[in-house]
């Protein structure tokens, strides 16, 4: 079930990273400024932040299973329109109904572990999900970069539907349903709208959702502005995104395989502190060196990032089962919300604010290292609250 969750995870990423090699050949057919193209990454995470307030829940009443197979058909329809399409008004269309759809066995998978682990266990599943997950913004963009270079930008939209079509066929032949009849909750809009507003009144959940969510922030500015980073300020050709991808994947990856190893040893609070102090050490010293480089050059300008992915992937699965945790009765939901915050601010960062950054590496890993700030501060603010205010 773990690889199958995996992959389901790795729609939504594969979704930004395998067409970002694609930037300028977007530019050049539909003839639109390259402020115009990021509008494509902002209107699908836009989309996506919108569903994932429905995935959960929806699985909450339907079951886990059902939800996932239809939102991968709707994806893939998604895809095809992509791949045909003849203007870049069709192509955002598409682009919105792939994010309606791709976020679902991200969210879904979540709450499917929350169903059949706690604890520690349910942390070091998650940490191997991770690790699956993090195959894909490695091969995402060296196999969209290749595609492109020989059969143009359009082929990536059909390696997404023909990994979209694989994934549903497994879900169909061997993924089990997690969450039983009795177990389910009725779809009550009402009740939802009651449901929302306690988890938005909970302080606990959102404080830490919001800290979370500064992190995706930071990453959306080192992912959003990749295309321009590569192509302009490492002048690099569109078949060399794995130059920045590769190590900031294996960054991410051993950091959730240590995240998976230190839960059995340290407590929570102690690799959150971890994570945070190479987050933040990462930053600061990204920052140093691009404010003293004449120009940025291989191989610190793609290392000292991979730090940044480390510290992350060691620290989600920790926080976000604590997250889950505080409404147990409603994984589901709270995997929704919680999604929801994350997206909104990848979708406003990468749509909107990156190309504040373009042509400018520096305000790139200050707004990284900003938005990390913030997050440490509200995250040790709510421990401090918690101490102060046990009950």
């Amino acid at each position: 079930m773990v690889l199958i969750l995996g992959l389901l995870a790795c729609v939504a990423p594969a979704t930004i990273d395998a067409y970002l090699p694609a930037f300028s050949a977007l530019e050049r057919e539909f003839q639109v400024p390259p402020e115009s193209v990021p509008q494509t990454l902002g209107v699908y995470m836009s989309a996506y932040a919108a569903m994932l307030l429905l995935h959960g829940t929806l699985s909450d009443a339907w079951g886990r299973k059902p939800v996932i197979v239809a939102s991968l058909a709707v994806y893939i329809t998604g895809s095809v329109m992509a791949a045909l399409a003849p203007s870049m008004d069709w192509l955002l269309a598409a682009r919105v109904l792939q994010g309606l759809s791709a976020g679902a066995g991200l969210v879904i998978g979540q709450a499917m572990v929350r169903d059949c682990y706690q604890g520690e266990q349910a942390q070091r599943t998650l940490s191997y999900i991770v690790v699956v997950f993090n195959v894909s913004p490695a091969l995402a963009p060296i196999v969209g970069g290749q595609l492109i270079a020989l059969l143009g930008w359009r082929a990536v939209f059909w390696m997404l539907a023909a990994l979209a079509a694989a994934a549903c066929y497994l879900c169909l032949r061997r993924l089990p349903e997690t969450l039983p009849s009795s177990k389910r909750q009725p779809l009550a809009w009402r009740q939802l709208r009651s449901d929302i507003g306690q988890l938005l009144g909970d302080v606990p959940f959102m404080g830490m959702s919001v800290a979370l969510s500064l992190l995706i922030g930071a990453q959306a500015f080192l992912i959003g502005a990749a295309p321009d980073f590569i192509s302009h300020t490492l002048n690099l050709p569109e078949t060399a995104f794995a130059v920045l991808f590769v190590p900031l994947v294996v960054g991410a990856m051993l950091g959730a395989l240590a995240s998976a190893h230190l839960v059995r040893h340290w407590g929570d609070i102690t690799i959150i502190r971890c994570a945070y102090g190479l987050m933040l050490a990462s930053c600061l010293v990204y920052t140093g060196y691009l404010a003293s480089a004449w120009h940025p050059a291989l191989p610190w300008a793609v290392l000292l990032p991979a730090f940044f992915t480390a510290g992350l992937a060691m620290l989600m699965p920790v926080v976000t089962m604590r997250i889950l945790a505080q409404v147990p009765s409603r994984a589901g939901l709270a995997a929704s919300l919680l999604g929801f915050c994350q997206m909104s601010t990848f979708s406003l960062v990468s749509g909107w604010l990156v190309p504040w950054v373009y042509g400018q590496p520096l305000r790139m890993s200050a707004a990284m290292l900003i938005c990390v700030l913030l997050s440490a501060v509200s995250w040790f603010w709510l421990q401090l609250r918690a101490d102060r205010c046990p009950s």
